[in-house]
């Protein structure tokens, strides 16, 4: 089952921060950039600055098996899509990137 929601991008990562752990599965559709895999590690502690961090490394589905780390906080205005398919889960939650600001 999937379930599609609709989010701005500050809101898709709260979720990411809330709800992905490792072994689950995330999908992030950025630019123009697709990154398919398993989370291996997720960060969600505050940065020294004090603002609130989300970064996750993840073990791409590929056949040279890629690890790469990802720093939503920064990708955040390229977002277009992330899906989330929890480990032992068939149920995956889908969510389109309605809008995402950048103030001037």
């Amino acid at each position: 089952m999937i379930k599609t929601i609709k989010m701005d991008c500050d809101e898709a990562i709260d979720y990411v921060r809330n709800n992905v752990k490792e072994y689950d599965d995330l999908e992030l559709s950025y630019n123009r950039v697709f990154t398919p895999g398993e989370v291996i590690g997720i960060d969600i502690e505050e940065e020294k600055s004090g603002e609130p961090a989300c970064k996750v490394m993840v073990q791409v589905s590929s056949d040279i098996g890629t690890t790469v780390d990802l720093d939503l906080q920064e990708l955040k205005d390229e977002l277009v899509e992330v899906k989330h398919t929890p480990k032992d889960s068939d149920t995956s939650t889908v969510i389109v990137i309605e809008r995402c600001e950048n103030p001037i």
